[in-house]
């Protein structure tokens, strides 16, 4: 890709490079015929897939993280969190206007720090993927074992959504085949949450309040809760909107990527809405007789109802997540072969494993961490900082140094090592202040993010251990792969 800085392209040694035809870096996808379609998703399409991706599991958890870190720091916190998240979407999901050549946010750290990096958080990115996935599934079997009064087994249930996300995952290959469950997973997830505020709106107590006798809600407008206790929350909050490392693989599948933006703003905003409202009135109303999922919060009736609608929507968290988690194994297998795009025996093998080693890793998961919250917390705590925060900030950075410019034809291939050279772009990066302000608070932003992101893996993954372990202490949580009812 052409950049502003003029000067000679020179390597480690500080030798001119000898100059070689600049052959710019291949879309991963074709947009040419081709027998399998990869390229369709229409910008409202990535909207409402930003809207699923985002909402759905970390709402039902949010109420709880006001009464841990009282109502005014919780929603200041998680507002901080969310615009962050904003920006870190908007990097990740504009990115392929200046490097055509990403596909996932392990291409993005190849861009930054070369191949180990992408090995590294390619890694970190598909087990997050399944995680998520799984806890859905986990959530899934909440919702059946309530409608069911547990006429099931808690782990065939959850092997029953695993069947289910496999099978539909598998069946939609493009992501515009797969949008359209995002309007059935967001109708369903907030109709449920609307179901469950405004029965705690005209309810006269909390049901799972004394039922004689003055009600004390413990309505916290600061905080009264321990320093582990507070990091888990912070964590739970960045889970609520920590989708944005997903948003790659939209833009990827979109026609017209450049209209990410519009498809941004509309679903982060309805999100962060959305989701404050709901905490708000579900905290104001129940106060400290939260249940966990929140869904559970306002009595048994309203409890299956609000499972009943959710329910599609809880399945598509699991069918959506899986189906990012595979796409990401198939691409990296098949990336630059005919067989991505093309009806093969190959091309088949490869995405049915994909599928079938993401749905059985998390319905794996789930059997061994049988735990809600604490198990939000733990994905929020240390793998969401390195996805919504750090390789953000750092491309944020990147793009100081290399000043890229928009539908250019990428980086010549000739300069890939030069531009990934991290002591190169960080030093250019910094001596950024000497543009002027405008840069020197994006450079400013950009260290705040990556900062946050540091401490929230430090200080929450060790709060979520802390956490999990007085759970098992106390007997909280029940044995791996049980039979129990979680609802």
């Amino acid at each position: 890709m052409a950049m502003h800085d003029t000067s000679p392209n020179l390597n480690s040694t500080g030798s001119q490079k000898d100059k070689t035809p600049a052959v710019p870096p291949q879309d991963v996808f074709s947009y040419e015929a081709a027998e399998v379609s990869f390229v369709g998703v229409s910008w409202q399409g990535a909207a409402i897939l930003i809207t699923k991706f985002q909402i759905g599991l970390g709402v039902l958890s949010l109420p709880s993280t006001f009464h841990v870190l009282g109502f005014f720091p919780g929603l200041l916190c998680f507002v901080v969190l969310a615009l962050m998240t904003g920006i870190s979407g908007y990097v990740c999901g504009n990115a392929r206007l200046y490097y055509p050549q990403l596909h996932n946010i392990g291409d993005a750290a190849e861009l930054l720090f070369g191949r180990g990096a992408r090995e590294l958080i390619g890694v970190i990115y598909y087990v997050y993927l399944a995680l998520v996935s799984g806890a859905a599934m986990l959530t899934t079997s909440v919702a059946l074992n309530t409608l069911s009064d547990h006429g099931f087994c808690t782990t065939g249930f959850v092997g029953f959504i695993c069947a289910v996300a496999f099978l539909m995952g598998t069946g939609f290959r493009s992501l515009e085949k797969v949008s359209w469950l995002g309007w059935v997973g967001v109708t369903g997830i907030i109709l449920s949450v609307w179901t469950v505020a405004i029965a705690c709106l005209v309810q006269d107590r909390p049901t799972a309040a004394p039922s004689a006798g003055p009600v004390d809600l413990d309505i916290r407008a600061l905080p009264n809760t321990t320093f582990p206790q507070a990091m888990s929350a912070i964590s739970n909050q960045l889970f609520a909107v920590g989708a944005s490392g997903t948003f790659f693989s939209i833009s990827a599948e979109m026609k017209q990527p450049e209209l990410f933006t519009r498809s941004l703003i509309c679903g982060q905003s309805f999100i962060i809405i959305t989701d404050i409202i709901i905490a708000s009135i579900v905290y104001g109303k129940v106060g400290q007789y939260l249940a966990s999922p929140a869904l559970g919060s306002a009595g048994l009736l309203i409890k299956k109802i609000s499972y009943g609608i959710a329910l599609p929507g809880l399945i598509v968290t699991a069918v959506l997540y899986s189906h990012i988690a595979g796409k990401y194994c198939f691409v990296r297998i098949l990336r630059g072969t005919p067989d991505l795009q093309s009806n093969t025996v190959k091309h088949w093998t490869v995405w049915i494993g994909s599928m079938l080693l993401t749905a059985t890793l998390g319905f794996i998961m789930v059997g061994v961490v049988p735990f809600f919250d604490d198990f939000l917390s733990l994905v929020g705590a240390l793998l969401n900082p390195v996805l919504t925060n750090i390789i953000p900030g750092l491309m944020i950075l990147f793009y100081v140094a290399e000043r890229p410019t928009k539908y250019n034809s990428g980086i010549p291939r000739d300069t890939v090592a030069a531009a990934m050279d991290a002591r190169h772009w960080l030093l250019r990066a910094l001596d950024g202040f000497r543009r002027g302000w405008k840069t020197s608070v994006v450079i400013a932003m950009a260290a705040f993010i990556i900062l946050t992101g540091a401490i929230i893996i430090v200080a929450g993954t060790y709060a979520t251990v802390v956490n999990i372990q007085v759970s098992y202490a106390a007997g909280d949580v029940s044995t791996v792969f049980t039979c129990a009812d979680d609802s």
